[in-house]
């Protein structure tokens, strides 16, 4: 069976002795360091099952293994090589090429070199490199036992030693022969000439090459016998030996024309059946020793032993074997390779992650999504379709009362795909106010309102950006007014006074911050304070803007003093106040309780409008309403759905880009790291289960990267920088290598058991969720 052999990315962290160590349980595992018995030698005349045939051309390495070999031979031979092993259906296609083959030959007059002599540590460094349009095949079988005895007393003579450290007496060395396949037939000599040079066994002058002509040797003899037949029958009229002998050329013909293109290919290493040994002509430097002059014990007799095998067969150690299947990772681009389904995922429940190697479905439990998901990878990766796919399985085993939420950060591509895998998902465009908007004040009197948004305007941003402070200007600044919207004479009173009527609560609390100058500011709160003339209400604008001096009717702080003071709250409520489809009074709006009690399957678009027409919002603006909707959400939550576990009831949060509802402006972390770290610390009592996702793992905080790195489930899509390699390799006990080298669609996920058991990353290729496969 065919199998082609992928690099694996990066380097094996080992040394040559560790590295000719798996070379030799390689070529163990293919029967090279075995020995028929008696009572099984039979069976080679039938099945052939040791060895194999290595092909390779310039950047790809194939094997055929003998049948019938299990799965632990192809391993090994794979981990030897530093590779993944690919089954093919068929020949490669390399072979159906119409070549001229030829194959190489040790020439009579060659000898060894002192330097062959070596235990070959460099072995891992042998590499095959035709030709262009060309290939290079090796034949590999198990030595026999007369070639195992000759060639040690060839090599005792050839270096006038004992050969017993010898890398060509080692365990596992096998008989090959070299061929390679060129259009032309001289470069087909060449490239053969080179190849069986590459295997490094120190032939000297070189190795030779001839031409393949499989079956032409017993066209020749029959050819040859009869004409000797046909003489016979004109000299002496016997004629029986023609027709003998006619049928012989007649089937050598009908072989030859019926040999496919490839031949050359399987035929095995030659065997040398002389009952004698080749022996060879003693030279002078035979007789010297290895420092200077004469050997002591100059050897008597003239004949020494010649090559031990027969000319078109090579030894070859099991590390120069490995090396030359090993494929060329330096010249071609390596993927890291896919994984089996462990057996604790098997009978798995939960959404699909990807599909193993041998085509098997990887889920993940159910249970174990309480512990959350964490994806990563860089644009254009496929963490938006896996998130799809979960997405979809999470809708589609859900409860009428549970609740699925997406923040979705490219609503424009996405909103599509989510309303054909889920045809219950309704969708909320922040910047379109023809969508519904989830509610940033609630429910209740003005008080209560401001409060609220006052409270979450300091859980999303943190306490660096809104302090106590600026949370207490928040509140004075909403509620008044909301009361004063809400007043009878508001509008008369703003009109006798020249003030203008905000459009907006937003807008109203921005001018009372002194967002459109202290003029302005000052005059809206005469203004609200005089339509609702109460005490409430001048203790309310006493609070923002300061009391009044009682000897100079001045106002106590100056205007400068109170920009300082009101700038915080001023720049948050100044990027709601430049996004006015947000508070558009004609905007349906809807809060998380409501949602939350009656069950809703909603996603949430962050990004860039979706409709075309639509103006878009700010990127601050944009970020800070993210931060406000997700930080809404986290509190409904612990306030509404306590107990929801008991009950059965879910609410799954997901959020494809984690850094556009943080809360960070850039010098610090933002608030809503906290509302995170509760969901995956505490969500779990009250129903919630979160998937989370980043581009790359150095965008968010360390905080929240511990945070999200710590979930039960991460899966990771390639990360080509160092940094994010690192990290994400550390995180799934990988080597970073195998990171950068994820391909397109193709993930590393780590997750674990029903049972809670820790198992391995696994790679896995990840389907098409957005066109509806897997689904």
């Amino acid at each position: 069976m065919w199998y082609e052999l992928e690099a694996l990315p990066g380097v094996p962290a080992e040394d040559a002795a560790a590295y000719v160590n798996r070379a030799r349980k390689a070529a163990a595992a293919l029967g090279l360091a075995d020995r028929p018995g008696w009572d099984s030698w039979w069976r080679l005349l039938v099945h052939r099952d040791d060895g194999m045939v290595l092909l390779a051309d310039r950047t790809r390495r194939w094997v055929c293994l003998p049948d019938g070999v299990d799965g632990q031979v192809v391993r090994l031979v794979a981990d030897a090589c530093h590779a993944r092993a690919c089954p093919l259906d068929g020949a490669p296609e390399v072979l159906e090429r119409r070549l001229v083959w030829a194959h190489a030959v040790f020439p009579t007059s060659a000898t060894l070199a002192r330097t062959a002599r070596d235990t070959g540590v460099d072995a891992h460094e042998s590499r095959f490199d035709p030709a262009d349009g060309g290939v290079v095949a090796v034949n590999v079988r198990r030595q026999g036992v007369w070639e195992t005895r000759r060639a040690k007393n060839w090599l005792a003579d050839e270096f006038n030693m004992a050969p017993d450290q010898n890398r060509l007496q080692e365990t596992g060395v096998g008989a090959c022969r070299v061929v390679a396949g060129m259009p032309r037939g001289a470069d087909a000599v060449r490239e053969a000439r080179r190849a069986g040079t590459a295997l490094g066994l120190g032939v000297t002058p070189g190795v030779a090459a001839h031409r393949s002509r499989p079956g032409f040797a017993l066209l020749l003899t029959s050819a040859i016998l009869c004409l000797l037949a046909a003489l016979a029958c004109v000299l002496w009229g016997a004629w029986w030996p023609l027709a003998v002998s006619a049928p012989l050329v007649v089937a050598a013909v009908a072989r030859m024309v019926r040999m496919p293109a490839d031949a050359p290919v399987w035929q095995r290493p030659r065997h040398w059946w002389w009952p004698h040994a080749r022996t060879r002509r003693m030279e002078t430097s035979d007789f010297k020793s290895r420092s200077a002059g004469d050997d002591g014990g100059r050897r008597r007799g003239r004949r020494a032993k010649a090559y031990a095998y027969e000319r078109s067969t090579f030894p070859v150690p099991p590390g120069t074997l490995m090396a030359l299947a090993a494929p060329l990772a330096r010249e071609r681009g390596v993927q890291s390779a896919l994984s089996h389904c462990p057996p604790e995922l098997q009978d798995a429940d939960g959404p699909l992650l990807g599909v193993a190697v041998d085509g098997q479905p990887v889920r993940m439990p159910a249970a174990v999504m309480w512990d959350g998901i964490a994806l990563l990878g860089k644009p254009g990766g496929g963490k938006s379709n896996s998130m799809h796919g979960i997405q979809q399985w999470a809708c589609a085993h859900s409860n009428p009362d549970d609740s699925v939420v997406v923040f979705e950060a490219k609503g424009v591509d996405s909103f599509p795909i989510l309303h054909r895998l889920n045809p219950r998902m309704r969708f909320m465009d922040l910047a379109d106010a023809r969508t519904p908007m989830i509610s940033l004040l609630g429910e209740g009197d003005a008080w209560v309102r401001a409060q609220r948004f006052a409270n979450l305007m300091h859980g999303a941003l943190g306490d660096q950006q809104i302090g106590p402070k600026s949370r207490l200007q928040l509140t004075d600044s909403v509620a008044l007014t909301l009361r004063a919207l809400d007043a009878p004479r508001f509008a008369q009173v703003c009109a006798s006074q020249g003030v203008a009527v905000p459009a907006t609560w937003v807008d109203g609390a921005f001018t009372l911050l002194f967002g459109h100058g202290a003029r302005a500011g000052r005059a809206l709160a005469r203004a609200m304070a005089c339509a609702l003339d109460d005490d409430e209400a001048r203790e309310t604008v006493e609070r923002l803007h300061g009391g009044v001096n009682e000897r100079s009717g001045r106002p106590a702080v100056s205007d400068g003093q109170l920009f300082q003071l009101l700038n915080a709250p001023m720049n948050k409520m100044g990027l709601l106040a430049g996004a006015p489809q947000l508070t558009d009074p004609s905007r349906r709006t809807v809060t998380w309780e409501r949602l939350l009690a009656h069950g809703v399957q909603l996603a949430i678009n962050t990004g860039d409008p979706a409709r075309p027409g639509v103006a878009a919002m700010g990127e601050d603006a944009r970020r800070l309403v993210n931060a406000l909707l997700f930080q809404g959400l986290r509190l409904q939550i612990g306030e509404s759905c306590m107990g929801w576990q008991e009950r059965g009831r879910r609410v799954r949060v997901f959020v494809d880009e984690l850094t556009e509802i943080t809360g960070a402006d850039g010098r610090d972390e933002g608030g809503n790291v906290a509302a995170v770290e509760w969901l995956r610390s505490r969500g779990r009592a009250y129903g919630a289960e979160l998937c989370a996702g980043t581009q790359y793992p150095e965008q968010i905080g360390e905080r929240l990267m511990s945070c999200l790195l710590g979930l039960r489930t991460i899966g990771c899509y390639a990360q080509l920088a160092p940094s994010s390699a690192q990290i994400m390799a550390a995180a799934l006990n990988v080597d970073p290598s195998q990171i950068r080298a994820l391909g397109e669609h193709v993930m590393c996920v780590r997750t674990t058991g029903r049972d809670n058991t820790a198992l391995p990353a696994l790679t896995v290729a990840v389907p098409w969720f957005d066109g509806g496969h897997g689904v």
